[in-house]
């Protein structure tokens, strides 16, 4: 054991060296601390490390060490303890970087997992080791061949290599807030994760909000419990344009009207629903309920109408009662979509009106806004929105990294179809 020249067994203990180093700083010091590493610590920590690498390769004949982490028997056992720690991040339920580790001994927090971090190193330690390597090759070789041969691979190591790196370091940088706004007026202000407000370039005032909606929904309820008959699996009428009768267990439902803007007028004792465009207005339907025609013969004929809505922050909502045991009820509304007009000005000078959908961000001075929420309690008559704002100023280098592995995969794609012609 470790007589030169060393194999796989020295690369599967320089591994276990350091699992058994990240334990112990894991025990130690905790887990790490990514906000340390925020601009410029980020830019030094890659500067060193960047130095660290080109020492190493301009002493490789000199060290065996180092000329050892450039060859495949230390890269073989890196990748094993990589798949195993990455499947162990896998198979448990991670928790977000901002709460401490739900285990003792730190593995629902991988990221910052002390081996897991230091293998991590290891692995782009000897990126750039071999990548150094390469390209020392071909600024030395002589035939175009061999050119033709390296590039492919000079891309995929180095895209990986600044993929890792730019992913990892760049974190700490990623910024992640939320901001509520109004039609009042512009809002620069956003909160983290930690409730610390943050002052933005960027400033946003909403000029419009709307929810689009499903169709409403009726099902029957327990009067006792107060929770729909079948629990989750509850049957539902789905009252869309097509709708005009349907049942619900042995009742048959027929709709008489539906109003998706109403509001109730009491008439003597009778409330009933008239249009009403105003905030707060809610979706009331009318209908007639009865014995399915095959129950006719086992129950006394019953028929029940009724105004029936789901009700909204400023009216109650009602239910049509068909027995001693059963009403008949409109669950919420669920949203289809909701969408934010805003107008956005920035301090570079741009003034934009544009409209802000989930899963549809608009980008703006290295910013990504997000539609995130808005006040349920008002639902659709909401007069707020709440948007997520994302800036990762690291996510070019990201997508260069991984721009060049995929124009290497593609070199080699070219390079072997061209061999078999």
């Amino acid at each position: 054991m470790w007589n030169q020249p060393w194999k796989l067994a020295e690369g599967f203990l320089i591994g276990a060296g350091l699992i058994a180093t990240g334990l112990l700083l894991q025990f130690t010091v905790g887990p790490i601390d990514w906000n340390v590493f925020s601009f410029p610590a980020n830019i030094i920590v890659l500067a060193v490390f960047l130095l660290l690498i080109g020492m190493a390769f301009a002493f490789r004949k000199k060290v065996y060490a180092f000329r050892f982490l450039a060859s495949y028997l230390s890269a073989i056992p890196a990748l094993c303890y990589a798949v195993v720690l990455t499947a162990v991040m896998g198979l448990t339920r991670q928790v977000p970087g901002t709460q401490p580790p739900a285990d003792a001994l730190g593995l629902t927090r991988m990221l910052s997992f002390w081996p897991f971090v230091l293998i991590y190193v290891w692995i782009a330690f000897i990126l750039g080791m071999v990548t150094l390597k390469r390209l020392a090759s071909m600024v030395s070789a002589k035939q175009e061949r061999s050119w033709k041969r390296d590039v492919p691979f000079l891309l995929n190591h180095l895209g990986l290599f600044i993929t890792m790196l730019s992913a990892t370091l760049g974190n700490a940088d990623m910024q992640r807030l939320r901001m509520t706004i109004n039609s009042e007026g512009p809002e620069w202000r956003a909160t983290d994760d930690t409730g610390r407000m943050h002052e933005l370039p960027i400033a946003i005032q909403l000029e419009d909000f709307r929810i689009d909606e499903y169709p409403p929904k009726l099902t029957l309820i327990d009067n006792h419990t107060g929770h729909p008959v079948g629990g989750q699996q509850a049957e539902t009428l789905l009252l869309d344009s097509t709708f005009s009768e349907g049942q619900l267990g042995n009742w048959r439902v027929r709709l008489n009207k539906l109003m998706d803007y109403a509001a109730p007028v009491m008439k003597e004792d009778t409330t009933y629903y008239d249009a009403w465009m105003a905030s707060g207005a809610v979706t009331a339907v009318h209908v007639d309920v009865d014995w399915h025609p095959v129950e006719w013969a086992k129950r006394r004929y019953v028929k029940k109408s009724g105004w029936i809505t789901c009700g909204s922050y400023r009216f109650p909502y009602q239910l049509l009662a068909i027995d001693d045991h059963l009403s008949l009820a409109m669950l919420p509304r669920e949203p289809q979509r909701y969408v934010s007009r805003v107008e956005i000005l920035t301090q570079s000078g741009k003034d934009v009106r544009t409209d802000i959908l989930v899963n549809k961000p608009y980008s703006i001075d290295g910013w990504k806004i997000y539609q995130l929420n808005y006040d349920t309690t008002m639902g659709r008559w909401s007069e707020i929105s709440v948007l997520e704002l994302v800036r990762d100023p690291w996510l070019p280098v990201v997508y260069t990294g991984i721009a060049m592995m995929l124009l290497g995969a593609l070199c080699m794609f070219f390079m072997v179809n061209t061999k078999k012609s």
